[in-house]
């Protein structure tokens, strides 16, 4: 069976990407999961793989970006883990603008 596409998920190894993920695969779609650390993770399905990305870096694969057909962005800071001061509302407002402006630069940059 032909794949649907290819959907790049930022923030596919929490809760809601992993979900995300496996309806995807039940569509026939492939995955690229960027992450910090891709070398943990194990996929355990072939249409899954894992691409580095370092929002401090401003580093994506570029690779990855160049295969994807869809992009879901859900990489952020945890919005339940701590009490909200106003040092971590700016977290989490910083890690969604700097990783959406990442992607946004490497589309740019990167044959898609």
């Amino acid at each position: 069976m032909n794949s649907t596409g290819n959907v790049l998920i930022t923030g596919g190894t929490g809760l809601t990407g992993k979900a995300i993920t496996k309806a995807l695969l039940e569509k026939n779609y492939e995955v690229t999961i960027l992450t910090r650390d891709p070398g943990k993770h194990t996929p355990g399905n072939a249409r899954i793989s894992y691409a580095k990305w370092d929002i401090g870096k401003q580093f994506i694969d570029a690779a990855a970006i160049a295969k994807a057909d869809y992009i879901i962005h859900l990489a952020g800071a945890n919005v339940g883990e701590k009490r909200w001061t106003q040092k971590r509302k700016k977290e989490i407002v910083d890690s969604r603008v700097k990783s959406g402006e990442l992607l946004v630069k490497t589309l740019a940059e990167t044959p898609n």
